[in-house]
Parts: structure tokens; sequence; C-alpha cells
């Protein structure tokens, strides 16, 4: 997102205005310790929403009452601001033109202070339209309170855009804010919202597509249900249909039981006209064959159950054996020693040792029958399995027995009403009412209608599947890791990486960012583990500008601004600047150069090596905004001072009178109680 900071400020209590400005690209603020430098990273990020206070305590915090930032989204400026006072507020005005003029203390009115989650979400509208990112609501359904996930925060952009003086040169961390796990996994989550991979629709059309697969999932169980229902009253109307036929006498079947339960309800019109008393047949011996054919069944029914409960004894009883043969076989034990003695003959006095032979091959015999024994597979699990079958089918047997004995109790009690003269037609009409009941039953289940919902709610899924894929996360992330991997290629070649490191081969992924190193050999080497403060700084400031660079190439569709925060990186040249309160910054070179031992590297390596880092930095800017029409606004807070720089640019003119040698942010320049570098 096209974003530029047109000034950074401080009212102080008194109503004086201590204003910082800047320009596109490049700027740098240069200046000794204690002048308030790092702060303006702490200031930008407490008015950009933080829930914390995190500007270094001293002549800064004692003296404001506002702490501002002018700047513009897309060419819409507006500034925002926080008053110490309200630290649960945060205060927001849009303006036609930046002007620094209009900027004062009555220009805070506290009419614009809004709660800071208000706040938040309101900033957040200028860079993204989004306000739902579930993609399931079944996982919202299953959070307390029904709560919608984390929305994008304008939070999770300082991820992106700050490089405190802590981190720029750290090996263990890349990210501002990722030291916390949860933020850390937002950023990671909704990153591919700020690279505009997704938008809104993509979560709609996600939910809606989880809601209609639910949808299918419950007809699908409704038709198996169904299906379930209707085959159990389908095994019902047969019997009912047959009795029926047999009470009117009919040899024959005038509507078959297929015809009856393809079409029920076509069924029930014709048996209207087939079940009329003039068609009853009173010679008929029909229900005397039904009643006979019953018995027949029901006595196959009882030979068959017999059988398979003779087979559950058997299988129970081979259970109970084998339990009592391991049993006998864990209280056996083989003899270890035989002691035989030697057989004399009484007349003349000979050994023989024929027993000793026969005894040593019987102990040998008993040793291979124990271990065979101890050896012995287990059978118990295959015979109790094999007695589960037998029970079910015994249930089975059971029911069709207890089935065939109702249809045959049905035809006793018929002939027992018409011994008390019981109209015949009167047993016909209630089996026939029995029948239509049945009939009815099945056209309940009739799934035909669940089959063109389903038919049609698959259909919306196919078109939400096809409008899905033209978002392609998973291959989006995969671009985008491969075009920054290939600007850290670029832009790491101009820097001093060691001679290990080259040439330098970092690799960054957007699904876990991890920041590595590939070896020709396609070794990896995570940052943590390369050597020297030089390394992690240009890794850092690499993956950054590729970064950064990327963002600026998707335009409008990036959601993150184009602004990049660098507080002190040449600190790994200059570790002992960190007490910098020289009047120049040649007079703190010269003592720098004095305090450094032989062994050392050289000062004058240094400075070339601080002015290719700030020269790339420029070039980088340059060339962005010659290729883009804009360039992502790099401020760079640093000692560093009076550079020249490779490409001809002015180091005067992007330092723009921000140069605090003999001043700070609060003027004059204090430094008691002040800890900031």
């Amino acid at each position: 997102m096209k974003a530029l900071i047109h000034e950074i400020g401080v009212i102080d209590k008194q109503g004086n205005k201590h204003p910082v400005n800047f320009n596109k690209g490049l700027n740098i603020v240069t200046g000794k310790s204690s002048t308030g430098k790092s702060a303006l990273i702490e200031i930008f990020d407490y008015c950009f929403g933080s829930g914390e206070n995190t500007i270094p305590k001293g002549v800064i915090t004692t003296s404001a009452a506002t702490y501002y930032v002018a700047f513009s989204v897309n060419e819409e400026d507006m500034v925002i601001a926080r008053d110490p006072e309200l630290s649960t507020k945060a205060f927001f005005r849009r303006i036609d033109v930046f002007n620094s003029a209009k900027i004062e203390s009555e220009f805070f009115n506290t009419t614009y202070f809004r709660p800071l989650k208000e706040f938040n979400k309101h900033l957040r509208d200028f860079f993204l339209d989004i306000n739902d990112v579930d993609e399931s609501l079944v996982a919202r359904a299953n959070r307390k309170n029904n709560a919608k996930a984390a929305t994008p925060s304008i939070r999770s952009f300082s991820s992106f855009m700050l490089q405190h003086q802590n981190l720029v040169a750290n090996k263990h961390a890349l990210f501002y804010r990722f030291d916390q796990k949860e933020k850390c996994d937002q950023v990671i989550e909704h990153t591919k919202i700020f690279l505009g991979l997704v938008d809104q629709k993509f979560f709609h059309l996600s939910q809606e597509k989880e809601r209609l697969s639910t949808d299918i999932k419950r007809f699908e169980r409704q038709k198996e249900t169904n299906k379930r229902t209707s085959e159990s009253y389908k095994k019902n109307v047969g019997p009912v249909l047959s009795q029926l036929y047999a009470l009117m006498g009919f040899k024959g079947e005038p509507l078959s039981l297929e015809k009856v339960l393809r079409h029920p309800q076509d069924a029930k019109d014709q048996l209207d006209d087939i079940i009329v008393p003039e068609r009853i047949n009173h010679n008929s011996d029909a229900i005397t064959q039904r009643y006979n054919n019953l018995k027949l069944a029901r006595n196959q029914k009882t030979a068959e159950l017999r059988k398979l409960q003779r087979q559950a004894t058997s299988i129970n009883k081979h259970i109970q054996e084998e339990q009592r043969l391991v049993d006998n076989v864990k209280q056996f034990s083989s003899p270890k020693h035989v002691h035989i003695s030697a057989s004399v003959c009484p007349f003349c006095h000979t050994e023989k040792d024929t027993l000793r032979q026969s005894a040593e091959k019987l102990q040998q015999a008993i040793t291979k029958v124990s271990g065979s024994l101890a050896q012995a597979r287990p059978m118990k699990a295959k015979f109790e399995s094999s007695l589960v079958d037998v029970q079910r089918n015994i249930e089975i047997v059971c029911r069709a027995q207890t089935e065939l004995n109702q249809q045959i109790t049905e035809i006793e009690k018929t002939e027992k009403k018409l011994v008390k003269q019981k109209s015949l037609y009167e047993s016909i009409l209630m089996q026939k009412a029995k029948l239509f009941t049945l009939l009815d039953t099945l056209n309940m289940a009739d799934d035909a209608e669940l089959e063109k919902q389903i038919k049609g709610l698959s259909k919306q899924i196919k078109n939400i599947n096809k409008d899905l894929r033209k978002y392609d996360v998973q291959k989006g992330l995969e671009s985008a890791s491969a075009k920054v991997n290939k600007y850290m290629a670029e832009v790491g070649s101009h820097f001093e990486f060691e001679a290990s490191y080259k040439p330098i081969n970092l690799h960054f992924s957007f699904e876990t960012f991890d920041l590595y190193h590939l070896s020709p050999e396609s070794e990896k080497t995570y940052l943590r583990s390369m050597g020297s403060g030089a390394n992690w700084l240009y890794c850092h400031v690499t993956l950054f500008l590729a970064l950064h660079k990327y963002f600026a190439e998707l335009g409008d569709k990036c959601a993150i601004p184009s602004i990049l925060f660098l507080d002190q990186p040449t600190q790994v040249y200059f570790p002992n600047f960190n007490r910098d309160i020289s009047d120049s910054f040649e007079e703190q070179k010269n003592q720098e150069a004095q305090q450094r031992t032989g062994k050392e590297r050289a000062l004058d390596e240094d400075i070339k090596a601080v002015e290719n880092l700030f020269s790339q930095l420029s070039i980088y800017c340059n060339e962005l905004e010659l290729h883009n029409g804009f360039s992502p606004q790099i401020i760079v807070t640093d000692h560093a001072d009076g550079l020249t720089l490779s490409n001809g640019a002015s180091f005067e003119s992007l330092v723009n009178g921000n140069r605090w040698r003999s001043r700070g942010l609060i003027e004059p320049v204090h430094y008691v109680q002040e800890d900031e570098q």
C-alpha cells in the first residue's frame, strides 16, 4: 500500500511543537546518543495503535503532552496521535492536504479521540476492506460466545515496518512482535490477506461451501436413514400382501410385490379395485396352503436355529478347553536333570547303558513337547470371533422365526373370527388397511426429493469451487516466496557477507516465515547459525528490502504500508557509539580509532561498509521510484554522518536538517535520566 510519513512530532506540555519532517524514499536522522533518535520508531509504533507505551523514559516522556504522526495512505492525508494521559484512547483526524503549520496544540481536539480498539479498526479500513476471516462457521460455533476469528489488525503491519535497535542485527529474531506466539501466528495466518491473495469474498465462499457440504451430509444421512427404514418396511410388505391375497382366495398375484414396491401410491389405487367383496373366492384353499407353507418355513428356521445353537455350545467348549490347557502349561515344567543308575547283569556283572540312552531321549522329547506347548499360538481370539458371528446369525434366525409365528398366529386368529361368525371381508379390510399403512410409510421415505436437493447443492458447491480455484492461496504464497527469494539474491549481492556465505543465497517462506542461506551443496544455514553481527544485519536488511520491493510491485493489492524503519543498523560496526556524546561524527570517529586495538578491523574498512550500506539503500529507493512510480519510504536513525555515497546522492539531502548533535527531538538536549540511545 502506498504510504508516506510527512511528520513525526511531539507537542510538549507548554504547547510547543517539536516536529521531524520526512520526504519520500530514503530519510536519515543522524546524531549523538540520547537525542531521541530511537524514540521516533517508538512514537510511530505508539501512535499506530500499540497498547503499550514503549517510548524511552527521559526528557521526551517527561515533556510530552501529545505524540503524533502525520502521514498519507494512497494520497489521503491524516493525523494520528496519542495522549499519555489517555492511554486507552487514540486520536484520528483526516485532513485535506498536509500542512505542518496547522498541526499545533489546538489541533488535537479531544472530540477526535476514540477508544483504542475502535481506532485500530477505523485505521485498518484505509488499508483493508475485510471484517470476517472465518473459513469455517463450525469452528466459530465452537468458540466461546460464537466469537469470530481475529480479523487482521494494523498492529500486524508493524512486524513488516519496524526494525528496532535490538532487532535489526538480531540472530534469534527477524520480525517485531514475533516473540509473542499468538501475534506471530496471526501475522502468518493473515499474510495471504495482506498480499491480496484473498479477499472478503474468499471467506464468504469458504463459509458457504462448508454450509452446503454440511447440508449435503445431512441429506445423505437422511437418505441412508430412509433407505434403512424403507428396507425394513419392504420386508413387512411381502408377508402382509401375501396374507391379503390368501384371504381373498387368489391363486396368483394380481399385482406383484415388485410393482407394489416400485410405485406404492399407484399400487394403492389398483388394490382398491382388486380388493372388493365380489372378488373373494370362498372356495379357495389359498389361505390353508399359506398356513402350511408358513409352518414348514418355521420348522426349517427352528432346525437352523438348533444347528446354530449347537455350534455356539461347541465353540464355547473349545474356548474353555483352550483356557484349561493354557493354565496347565503355565504350571508344567520339564525336568532339568535325569538321574539313572547303570544296569548290571547279576551273573556276569556287565554294565548296560541302554536305559540311560532311553532316558535322555525321553528327556529331549519332554523338553520338545513342553516347548511346543509353550510356543503354541493362542486360538481364543479366533474362537471368540466365530462365536460372535454365530450369535449374530442366531439373532437373525430368531427374528425370522418370530415374524413367521406372527403370520401363523394372524391366520389362526382370522379363522377363529370366522368360527364366531365374523365377516371374512372385515378381516380382509383390516389386512388391507395394514398394507396401506406400510405403503404410506414407503412414500414418506421416498428420497427422490432428497436426491434432487443434493444435486442442487452439489451444483452450487461446484460453482463455489470454481470461484475458489481462482484464489489458489498455496500457489500464491509459493510464488510470493519465490519472488522475494529472487529479490534477496539481487539485493544481497551488494552487501559484505562473509566469504563462506558468498554468493549469498537466502530463502524465505511466507508459510513459515523462516529465513536461511542455501549452500551450493543444498545445506541450509538458518540465521541463528550464522556468525558475526554483519551477517545478521545484512540478512535483516536484505530480507526487508526484498519484502518491500515485492510489496511495492503489488501496488494497491498489498495492504502493508510502504514504510520501513531501520534503527541504528551501523551498531555492528560502531559498538562503542552507544556512548557517542561528541559534537561531530568526525570527532567520534577519531575517538573510536584510538580505542581500537591492532587486532581489530581498521575503522576505514568499517566506514566503507557503512557507506556501502547507505549507498545501497539510496540506490534501492531510486530504482523502485523509477520502476514503480513510487518507492518505499525508508527512515534510518543512526550515528553515522558525512558519508560519501557511491551513487552520487548527497548525504546531506537525505539528512534534510535532521542532524542532532547540538539539539535533540526535544530542544534543548538534556542528558539527565535519559536512557534513549
